[in-house]
């Protein structure tokens, strides 16, 4: 093995240790190295005009930004595992409701202030124990925790707890809601949100 073969070696070496501190042991990780190698073997793989990346390339900033998509995507699917195990809600469930209020993103915040995955407004979250409205782990348990609240006050009902979910609990009581029946007594917004949660959560259990 020549000596630039050496120098070849201990670059992929290097930076395979890295991509897979960041990746772990995940598809992600295999896309990466596969990248790399290609980046290697284009540029030649030594010297001053060597293409492996560094920390100003655009491959590798791309590659971090996967990753941490990929790490964030996991720290989801396991809060809303824990949640739903925790209170007995159907973790389809809590992915539609996830969907419908910030489309899967964690630091999402609306013009009212509602917060993270599950939109938590600041007050609720406090009702709810949640010191970090963004942190992933917080937000679903406390977000799933106040659906369970009010699928035990609607007698297990979807549609109702959904609707309190959305418009409050106060709302439906001074419109008279009572069955899934008299959700048409409440504003568009409200039946439009309990509309695309159901779609949503149809959809998660077919799949």
């Amino acid at each position: 093995m020549q000596i630039d073969d050496v120098e070849k070696f201990m670059r992929t070496q290097m930076y395979k240790q890295m991509f897979k501190s960041i990746t772990g042991d995940s598809a992600n990780f295999q896309m990466v190295m596969d990248s790399l190698l290609k980046v290697i073997e284009i540029g030649g793989g030594t010297g001053t005009n060597s293409s492996i990346p560094n920390s100003n390339n655009g491959f590798l900033n791309s590659s971090m930004n996967s990753a941490n998509i990929d790490i964030s995507s996991r720290d989801i699917d396991s809060a809303v595992e824990n949640a739903s195990i925790k209170y007995n809600v159907d973790k389809d469930l809590i992915n539609a409701v996830i969907q419908q209020e910030s489309s899967f993103n964690a630091k999402s915040t609306s013009s009212s202030g509602a917060m993270g995955l599950m939109q938590l407004m600041p007050a609720t979250a406090r009702e709810l124990g949640v010191t970090d409205g963004y942190d992933i782990g917080q937000n679903v348990d406390g977000g799933t925790k106040y659906l369970r609240g009010l699928l035990d006050m609607y007698g297990n009902s979807k549609e109702l707890a959904l609707s309190a979910y959305n418009a409050g609990s106060g709302t439906l009581n001074s419109k008279g809601v009572t069955d899934k029946s008299d959700i048409d007594r409440l504003s568009y917004e409200t039946r439009d949100y309990v509309k695309k949660v159901m779609s949503y959560y149809g959809k998660n259990s077919l799949t």
